[in-house]
């Protein structure tokens, strides 16, 4: 038995050794006055075949063998990135909740679906095989959207508890409920590859937090505990305008043309009490601009037919090649031959503009939505509009959602595009030196459907019981009540004679 030991002891080293976990955090300052938090958690492991988890989450390692998963991207997103006021958003983030995935079997999709939204405590099992819809553009992947999903601490709960050591100790222990839930943006995300034996998984959480005061104990809630002892690697960034300060002074620091970064090292330092960033008088900071932006409208009125307007935005000064991907439920029976693309130059030209490339999928009633993918080489400095009319189907009343006169929820389109490696506007998730491959989406809509009046079957119901409750009684009393005929007696007078 002691000999046993010291192998079973070299065993268990060797499988945490093959398990890597790093923690990141970046603060910087926006335009508006407001701060962009962005947490990033890695963990990756070389020993997936063995079922040996020991800082992986165990769940998340196994759904991955059980379905097949290549990849996975689940993201969680309350609120819209300000682009304008806020500049390129920090990763893909569609309101609602949005499922993206590769599978060795599609037809493993509805089960991954369910065992995720039993995982992250969300109706993601909503998102079946006829709500996937597989895009050209992204080489393979499956993306189901849920527009009308609402975040809150219920799917941050078990998020936290997949870090190694959650909220007790590391960057997770900044992660306040209270604190996240109050503000104007928040996107919470897992990403998932694996290719056989080695997994790599990565969550993500930016939120865009109103500032009382400059430090990350204000901006977070909470103080900063020691770093996870599972960590090989714990970070805090500070991007700030060069004529910040930054106090107490950093392990690092380095400059860029976003601005000056101060790195600290939370294993080395062990402990840090709180991080003040002391702003200039000039602007407090702006990340770049996104090449692209877009957005989209809900044309027309009435409870019959309308149509989509999606405007797609140009800054550069090149030409940019985008797909465009927009895919709608179908009740919204869309006419393709009212397509419609123009694009407006700088110099106020309008002009017609033909797709590169052309993909459109006819809806099937309760079945696949309708999809509509066009690849577009957008002008320079250019607002390219689209255009489709719709008809509104009518739905049984028992399709209808308990709030049916708010409407339905429409999910985003998206607008994809490549950047290259040395872009400034690139999003946190993508990698140095590398190109990168960009999502941007519009703002869900709300599609206002033919209701009818669920009131009425009460009317119906109440009338008719008044009607048979009185019909009923009258008939009741008629049956039951027993008959008999009633004789007054004779009065007589004083003397006994009859009157």
């Amino acid at each position: 038995m002691r000999v046993l030991w010291p192998a079973a002891l070299a065993a268990w080293g060797a499988a945490v050794c093959a398990e890597t976990y790093t923690e990141d955090l970046l603060i910087a300052p926006l335009a508006d006055g407001r701060a962009l938090l962005h947490f990033d958690f890695e963990m990756q492991t070389d020993n997936g075949s063995t079922h040996s988890y020991h800082v992986f989450p165990r769940q998340i390692g196994e759904i991955a063998q059980r379905y097949g998963v290549e990849q996975l991207q689940l993201t969680f997103t309350q609120g819209v990135w300000r682009e304008a006021r806020w500049g390129a958003a920090p990763g893909p983030h569609g309101a609602g909740a949005e499922v993206a995935a590769r599978l060795a079997d599609d037809s493993q999709w509805a089960g991954m679906a369910n065992a995720l939204a039993g995982v992250f405590c969300a109706s993601l099992n909503a998102a079946g095989n006829a709500s996937a819809a597989a895009p050209q553009a992204m080489g393979g992947v499956r993306l189901a959207h849920l527009a009308g999903e609402n975040v809150c601490t219920e799917n941050l709960t078990p998020w936290i508890k997949q870090l190694p050591c959650q909220a007790q100790s590391g960057l997770g222990a900044l992660l306040n409920p209270h604190r996240l839930f109050d503000m104007q943006f928040l996107s919470m995300g897992a990403a998932l590859d694996s290719d056989g034996a080695a997994l790599r998984y990565r969550q993500r959480l930016s939120v865009v937090v109103d500032v009382g005061r400059w430090s990350l104990q204000a901006l977070a809630g909470r103080g900063l505990p020691p770093a996870c002892p599972a960590a090989s690697r714990s970070s805090i960034r500070a991007v700030v305008p060069p004529d910040a300060r930054v106090v107490p002074p950093a392990d690092t620091v380095r400059g860029s043309d976003d601005g000056t970064t101060h790195t600290y090292d939370l294993l080395g330092r062990g402990r840090i009490d709180d991080i003040e960033i002391v702003l200039g008088a000039g602007r407090a900071g702006m990340r770049a601009a996104p090449a692209v932006a877009t957005h989209r409208f809900v044309t027309g009125h009435g409870g019959s037919s309308g149509g989509i307007e999606s405007a797609i935005e140009n800054r550069r000064d090149s030409p940019v090649t985008v797909t465009y991907y927009d895919a709608l439920p179908w009740y919204l029976r869309v006419y393709t031959h009212t397509l419609r693309i123009r694009s407006t130059h700088a110099d106020g030209r309008s002009s017609p503009l033909a797709p590169l490339r052309t993909r459109i999928v006819p809806a099937v009633d309760r079945g696949r939505s309708a999809e509509l993918e066009l690849e577009l080489e957008l002008p320079p400095r250019s607002r390219t509009l689209v255009r489709y009319d719709f008809d509104k189907g009518f739905l049984k009343y028992s399709e209808h959602p308990p709030d049916a006169n708010r409407g339905f929820n429409v999910a985003p389109a998206i607008v994809a595009y490549e950047l290259a490696a040395d872009d400034r506007a690139r999003p946190l998730d993508c990698k140095a030196g590398e190109p990168c491959a960009v999502r941007v989406y519009t703002e869900p809509a709300l599609a206002s459907l033919p209701t009818p009046d669920f009131s009425m079957p009460y009317n119906v119901i109440t009338f008719t019981c008044t009607i048979l409750a009185l019909f009923f009684g009258r008939i009741f009393n008629l049956l039951t009540r027993d008959f008999a005929v009633l004789t007054e007696p004779a009065k007589t007078d004083q003397d006994g004679s009859a009157k």
